[in-house]
């Protein structure tokens, strides 16, 4: 490969390449897919990762076609760029704003509200990060949540192009282009899980990304034929594969580093005879060309849909989803893109004007934003007592943390290791009988729950945020290394405490039972008494959402019951694994006769499934009256004496 000392460039920077229309289509399909809920594509928020190294790929090899051939402007650039981007996002904002006044309730009109003023002005990853956390709202609820990866590539293009500018050999570049990709890998894993959402939302973690594709553009990289197509065969089946086996349990960070790896190689195969045939085939170049209109339109969409229908999306559904965003974008594409991006002299009058009334529309659409955020989403739309349970969610979320003594008693990612706190989190009270609880944030609902309803019983806590009350985590998913230190202590000191009982709880499905049998029959090794907690019963959306559907709080149980889901053959099957053990049916006491979500005009949930204080009381009650944990501990310790 020839090197070049000078400011030009290479005439090969610059051209179209059909592949990479294509390789769009991948990025994007794999995002609406995992977006449907399409099980098979269950990391198919990859392809957003897939975007950014095709974006810095694009971007760097324009600019430095621009500068070989002595036509680049930084003011041309940014104009392109808005013309490219900004008019889409804006209908597509206005479109969203106008469909959630109907559909939305006011917190989360008010909230979309902010949101689309921070995606104006490119700063949505920005809103997004500082407002997430353990107990952040569900998507669901966010219909332009996608908007934060359009924030990270427009304020990466905002620096990008001046320090090209300013590196003006192809050494210095590619020097600069490797320091700022290690510098972003290392600091993209090294913080993954003590700040995950930073390093998801924010532009430093994410430049490797953006970086691998633009390496690529910088050295001009050409490969011969049969590498190439290796390249282009390893980068599709890896992506795919990741697409597929890269789940919610995977660290964003880790995925975005494997898609970092490959988009790299589809890129570097971007001209192989397998490439043409994979990417720059008629469909995929289709697709492809409208790839940023489906990514802008397809979210609020989805989010809208699911709201209004009950956040869940049968088959024909994710059909009918698939095929109107397919057809909203095409109309976007051709409708906005296109027109707005056109210059010369051919231009209608209507395009001569695009851009004064691009900016009059932003201004206005942000005002009328404002008036929203400010007026909280006009709560008189709805009813006032429904308006007062949804309002109290935030206070309810306050108040379970402080129940379950999160970040002390109960860990999460976002928590070292040496927060815990033995002696007021394990220690035993000889006046009282003892019972140790261990699992996750359902074992600290638990928690919760029965230290409200037995005060004549002491509760040990050891529980952590997704760490699953099982002994080996190695092989069941969404370890951490906070986790992973907890529970090597919990199960190796912890358990070691003189208690009466261990009570095991966590979300559990097929593939955690034998772990958890293996558990139980460790623990009993140790002399343990154990009482295991059922699959918890959950909802279809989160109950503050499906209250504020609602017309009035009258039949509310009623209806929420209806979109319960319990796992009666899960739990059949964790009582065939352990027949010997005791197994609490808590869906049960949860749902008969109906599931409670509302008593006394107060929330019993926060979300799909965790419980509010007043919740833990409630169900806790239930609990006392359908199982007698006093005689159930005398009846335990008296056979093992």
């Amino acid at each position: 490969m020839t090197q070049y000392s000078g400011v030009t460039e290479p005439p090969s920077h610059g051209g179209f390449i059909a592949s990479i229309e294509g390789m769009r289509a991948l990025a994007v399909l794999a995002v609406l897919l995992f977006h449907l809920d399409i099980v098979a594509f269950a990391g198919g928020y990859l392809g957003v990762d897939l975007f950014f190294v095709i974006s810095g790929f694009i971007i760097t090899r324009n600019i430095l076609s621009d500068l070989h051939l002595r036509t680049f402007s930084l003011k041309e650039f940014y104009l392109r760029r808005f013309r490219r981007l900004f008019p889409a996002l804006l209908v597509t904002i206005v479109a969203t704003l106008a469909l959630s006044m109907v559909v939305l309730p006011p917190v989360e009109l008010m909230n979309t509200a902010r949101s689309a003023i921070f995606a104006l002005v490119s700063l949505a990853n920005i809103n997004f990060w500082l407002e997430s956390g353990y107990f952040d709202a569900a998507a669901d609820a966010k219909p332009l949540l996608h908007t934060w990866s359009l924030s990270v590539e427009e304020q990466f293009y905002l620096l990008w192009p001046a320090l090209l500018l300013a590196l003006a050999t192809t050494r210095r570049r590619i020097a600069v282009v490797l320091v700022l990709l290690a510098l972003s890998l290392i600091a993209a894993l090294w913080w993954r899980n003590s700040i995950p959402s930073g390093v998801f939302y924010l532009l430093p973690f994410r430049l490797h990304q953006l970086m691998a594709g633009a390496v690529l553009a910088i050295l001009s990289l050409q490969v011969s034929s049969a590498p190439a197509t290796l390249y282009t065969l390893l980068g599709t089946a890896l992506f795919v594969a990741a697409t597929m086996i890269i789940g919610s349990d995977f660290s964003p960070a880790v995925g975005a580093v494997v898609v970092s790896g490959c988009g790299f190689l589809l890129l570097a195969g971007r001209d192989a005879p397998l490439s043409r045939v994979l990417f720059a085939n008629r469909p995929m170049m289709w697709i492809g060309r409208r790839s940023y209109a489906i990514y802008l339109v397809h979210w609020p969409i989805i989010v809208l849909f699911k709201f209004q229908q009950g956040f869940e999306l049968n088959p024909g559904a994710r059909l009918v989803l698939f095929v109107v965003s397919m057809l909203a974008a095409a109309g976007l594409h051709e409708l906005v893109e296109k027109p707005f991006r056109k210059r010369g002299k051919d231009v209608t009058r209507v395009q001569r004007l695009a851009m004064p009334l691009t900016l009059i529309t932003t201004v206005a659409v942000m005002l009328f934003a404002a008036v929203l955020w400010w007026h909280q989403g006009f709560p008189t739309r709805i009813d006032p007592d429904i308006q007062r349970v949804v309002a109290s969610v935030d206070e309810a979320t306050s108040e379970r943390r402080r129940a379950i003594r999160f970040g002390q008693c109960n860990l999460h990612k976002v928590h070292k290791f040496a927060a815990y706190d033995p002696d007021k989190c394990a220690s035993i009270d000889p006046q009282r009988k003892n019972v140790l609880i261990i699992g996750d944030s359902m074992a600290a609902d638990i928690y919760m729950m029965l230290s409200q309803v037995y005060p004549d019983i002491h509760f040990l806590q050891a529980t952590a945020g997704a760490c699953t009350a099982v002994l080996d985590i190695d092989d069941i998913g969404g370890k951490y290394p906070t986790c992973e230190e907890f529970n090597e202590y919990r199960f190796s000191q912890v358990i070691k405490r003189e208690v009466d009982l261990v009570i095991l709880a966590s979300i559990w499905n097929e593939d955690r039972i034998r772990p958890l049998a293996d558990t139980v029959q460790y623990l009993h090794s140790m002399g343990k008494n154990v009482l295991v907690i059922g699959p918890r019963a959950h909802f279809k959306g989160a109950v503050p959402l499906q209250i504020s559907k609602r017309q009035s709080l009258e039949g509310v149980n009623a209806a929420v019951t209806r979109t319960v889901v319990r796992h009666n053959q899960l739990l059949e099957q964790m009582r065939a694994a352990m027949p010997e053990e005791t197994i609490v049916d808590i869906s049960r006491i949860q749902c008969e006769p109906q599931c409670e979500v509302l008593a006394e005009n107060q929330l019993l949930y926060i979300d799909e499934r965790h419980f509010s204080k007043w919740g833990g009381k409630r169900i806790g009650e239930r609990f006392r009256e359908s199982f007698d944990l006093p005689r159930y501990i005398e009846a335990i310790t008296s056979v093992q004496d």
